[in-house]
């Protein structure tokens, strides 16, 4: 769609002409991203997590309902941290207001102090425990939505290492590698929506722990399930012996 006479071009502005990997799913929009300390990249438009694809990769599912969680996760904590102000406030009043009764009754100013800071307080404290559990609650679905994403980068043959992962996601260095170990990590232990990968690790990706962790666990219960196999077949011989 274009407007403005003939030969204008809305989307002149922009690095590419808009697809399905330049619209926010979140908003719809075609807006660009922003950085962000907390999120990565945000949405010009909606202000919600986005993470731009290269031209010909979309985001799958798994990375927009990651981004959708972390976005919904994201409005509730601002919820809570304004309940948390409202409850710093109550509790200042409470003790402002007690204050001038000190002088003529301790117990009416104590009592005063409770009414009215005490509730205040306790909402504060609810309002933090909560806004705490939503800020753990967007780092989980913002790292499944970029583990997602680099997959889908690694699947569509678009990113072999982490310094590819990096120069087309444009994070840095350590942010790629960890997106990459967690793609990889996702697809080793079966993650539902996780393809199978083949990363070129060479000397970009140092020895993980939690693969190694990942693979002793892996033997154990396959040498656990092999003996009770085997307990299971002796009892059964047995059995039929005594019969």
């Amino acid at each position: 769609m274009t407007g403005g006479g003939p030969g204008f071009d809305i989307y002149a502005h922009l690095a590419r002409r808009p697809d399905a990997s330049a619209t926010c799913p979140l908003c719809g929009g075609v807006g660009g991203v922003v950085p962000n300390a907390e999120l990565g990249t945000v949405c010009r438009l909606c202000g919600g997590p986005r993470i731009t694809m290269p031209e010909g990769a979309a985001l799958d599912d798994a990375a927009k309902a990651g981004l959708r969680k972390a976005d919904a996760a994201r409005k509730t904590r601002a919820t809570f941290r304004a309940l948390g102000v409202i409850g710093a406030v109550g509790t200042a009043f409470g003790v402002l207001i007690s204050l001038p009764i000190l002088f003529f009754s301790f117990l009416g100013a104590l009592l005063t102090l409770l009414f009215i800071s005490g509730p205040a307080l306790a909402i504060g404290f609810f309002a933090r425990a909560r806004a705490q559990a939503k800020t753990k609650e967007i780092v989980e679905a913002l790292d499944s939505a970029w583990s997602a994403a680099t997959a889908e980068l690694i699947r569509a043959g678009k990113v072999r290492n982490a310094a590819d992962l990096a120069k087309i996601l444009g994070v840095d260095a350590a942010r790629a590698q960890e997106l990459v170990t967690l793609a990889t990590v996702d697809a080793e232990i079966g993650v539902a929506g996780a393809p199978s990968l083949r990363v070129d690790t060479g000397s970009t990706l140092p020895p993980d722990p939690r693969f190694a962790e990942l693979e002793a666990k892996a033997a154990a219960e396959a040498q656990a399930e092999a003996e009770a196999s085997a307990a299971l077949e002796a009892h059964e011989q047995a059995t039929e012996r005594t019969k």
